[in-house]
């Protein structure tokens, strides 16, 4: 086995350069500087023309740019990527002439002063290699290869420009495109931003001093925008929250809406609107559901549907009343208990966990006619609640494992019961489920604890 490296070939660097150049090109005149500039270096005194005949009738043509013998780049127009409409149409002169023979030439013996269209711009260029550029099939651009060499063109280069020419013009029409494509991807990257930071600003920007209560959350969204929210409200508050005619009860909410992004998104504003302008103090959690179920249901959401855990709870009785439209279940953590209560889902060190499941309805969006029934019961001292979105139980292992309900109540089972270690606690062993796996979707989790007797109110 013989490995040769021909170091002798002055060529093979110059044309490793221009490979080199095309591949970092991210605009189309970098692709044509690149191009004309190792092309000069291998032909020696050489100049370019570039021609285009889109949307023109047989025979026209329209002069896009020239390589002058200083390898300066002459550009016409001020975008040579715009609609060439401000440049001029010609049909006359030896461009024209080759541009209606619609058939690669080569010309030696080049003589061109006086030209109609080029004057003495060619002048002192002896040959030129003329070669069709398609695009869809149909002769859209034509290259010009000039040199001061009147034999340099022949034949043989004549086959390999016309491969050479349309190559390069399939490089340009790539890179146009991938610039295109990285200015809207740009664009649509800010306007998701811009509705991340909507939907971010929508979330209580601090939690709530709510009597009796220590509270904890965590939100995530899977990208920039997500459907996930949660809210606090005082009862009685209008849309500023100022205080109007409180009763002292807080309307707690989560939701989810299906899918993730920029859409689902939008929705949960909708939800959250919808939520503020609710247009009476309700006397149950059913009675939300069923005016968010109607309105959403009369938008064209199309197939997005929106789960949701609604609950009112009264600081002075401790008494939580809830609905659920398709959510998961809040979990109640118990200390101290025999492990008897019906529901139980988990005990470990002296802790039970149980699921708020008495009543349950379909996703909100789904049907008009669903209505929602409410439940209640009354938190203790020492008692933790859990509102948690899907995303959490349905995070996955790398080996396709689901975290399931039962995660969370193991991650219960492992804390003190605090609203901020429940939190931390949950969320370290979601991330050590993950073992580093992007999530798959949105996670909120909302932690209250209820205090000792004598943070209540009297």
């Amino acid at each position: 086995m013989r490995i040769l490296h021909y170091p002798d070939n002055k060529r093979l660097p110059v044309l490793l350069d221009l490979v080199s150049d095309l591949s970092k090109a991210n605009d189309p005149s970098q692709v044509l500087r690149a191009f004309g500039m190792g092309w000069s270096k291998l032909a020696g005194s050489s100049g370019y023309i570039s021609l285009s005949c889109r949307g023109l009738e047989p025979g026209e043509y329209r002069i896009t740019r020239m390589l002058v013998l200083d390898s300066t780049l002459m550009s016409r127009g001020d975008n040579l990527w715009a609609p060439s409409g401000e440049l001029p149409i010609h049909t006359d002169g030896l461009l024209g002439q080759i541009v209606r023979g619609a058939k690669p030439v080569i010309v030696q013996d080049l003589d061109v002063k006086d030209d109609p269209v080029l004057g003495d711009s060619i002048a002192e260029y002896c040959s030129l290699t003329a070669t069709p550029l398609f695009d869809g099939g149909e002769i859209l651009n034509w290259a010009i290869s000039l040199s001061q060499d009147p034999s340099v063109h022949t034949e043989k280069e004549l086959e390999d420009v016309l491969l050479r020419s349309n190559l390069v013009g399939g490089t340009v029409k790539h890179v146009q495109t991938a610039k295109k494509l990285r200015e809207v991807h740009q664009r649509i990257k800010d306007e998701v931003e811009k509705i991340a930071n909507i939907q971010r600003a929508l979330l209580p920007e601090t939690l709530p001093d709510i009597p009796g209560l220590s509270i904890a959350a965590r939100y995530q969204t899977y990208d920039q925008a997500g459907g996930d929210m949660y809210s606090f409200h005082p009862l009685g508050t209008g849309l500023s929250h100022t205080i109007k005619n409180p009763d002292g009860r807080w309307a707690i909410f989560i939701g989810d809406v299906s899918g993730h992004g920029p859409a689902a998104a939008v929705v949960m504003a909708m939800v959250e609107s919808m939520l503020a302008s609710y247009p009476m103090t309700p006397d149950t959690t059913g009675q939300v559901l069923d005016y968010l179920n109607k309105h959403l249901c009369s938008k064209r959401i199309y197939s997005t549907f929106v789960t949701a855990f609604h609950a009112l709870y009264d600081p002075a009785t401790r008494r939580l009343t809830y609905s659920r439209a398709g959510h998961p279940p809040a979990l109640w953590r118990k200390p101290g208990s025999d492990g008897a209560n019906t529901g139980d889902i988990g005990a470990a060190n002296e802790v039970d966990v149980e699921e708020l499941e008495a009543v349950g309805g379909l996703p909100l969006g789904v049907m008009p006619e669903e209505t929602y029934e409410d439940a209640s019961v009354v938190l203790e001292p020492g008692q933790t609640l859990v509102l948690y979105t899907d995303g959490i139980p349905e995070t996955r292992s790398p080996d396709g494992a689901f975290f399931g309900t039962e995660g969370i109540v193991r991650a219960l089972c492992d804390c003190s019961g605090e609203a901020d270690c429940a939190v931390d606690t949950v969320m370290q062993h979601v991330r050590k489920h993950e073992a580093g796996e992007r999530p798959q979707d949105d996670q909120t989790l909302v932690v209250m604890r209820v205090l000792g007797k004598h943070a209540l109110l009297t």
